[in-house]
């Protein structure tokens, strides 16, 4: 990942695959924006229909090392995208949640990010230690219902 890698580039990921592949496809065939502004617009809404109903975006603790799960060195963001009709994965991306909290060398900003993820990783304490389900409600009272 790129040092200079912010928050916003996150959503521009894909955005830009897709640019990139249709300036291609333009430099080869010699098509003009005409023909080629249809092929976008179905690719959009295909991409957008795939992003609807197979993306994932995890937080992720263990990376592959050969043929064997390790832990990674921190937690790490992964975003993987299918097609929906085959399954087929066309779209993984990594990065470290560090780098994406610092990327912006904004260091009062990194604090403020580091409030938010003490505050979540205590609601994922409760959570595993089955004080409160998910949702915030505690899980006693999920049982009842």
């Amino acid at each position: 990942m790129p040092e200079n890698f912010t928050s916003a580039d996150f959503h521009n990921v894909v955005h830009k695959h897709l640019l990139n592949i249709v300036f291609d496809t333009l430099a080869k065939s010699k098509l003009s924006w005409e023909e080629v502004s249809p092929l976008l617009e179905a690719a959009r809404n295909v991409s957008r229909a795939d992003f609807e109903e197979t993306a994932r975006i995890r937080v992720h603790a263990v990376r592959a090392e050969g043929d064997r799960l390790v832990e990674a060195e921190e937690a790490y963001l992964g975003l993987s995208v299918a097609d929906r009709d085959t399954n087929e994965e066309w779209l993984a991306e990594t990065w470290w949640l560090s780098d994406m909290v610092i990327a912006d060398n904004d260091r009062a900003r990194a604090r403020q990010a580091i409030a938010a993820i003490e505050r979540s990783l205590e609601k994922i304490r409760r959570w595993v230690e089955n004080e409160e389900g998910p949702d915030g409600i505690p899980s006693d009272a999920d049982e009842a219902s």
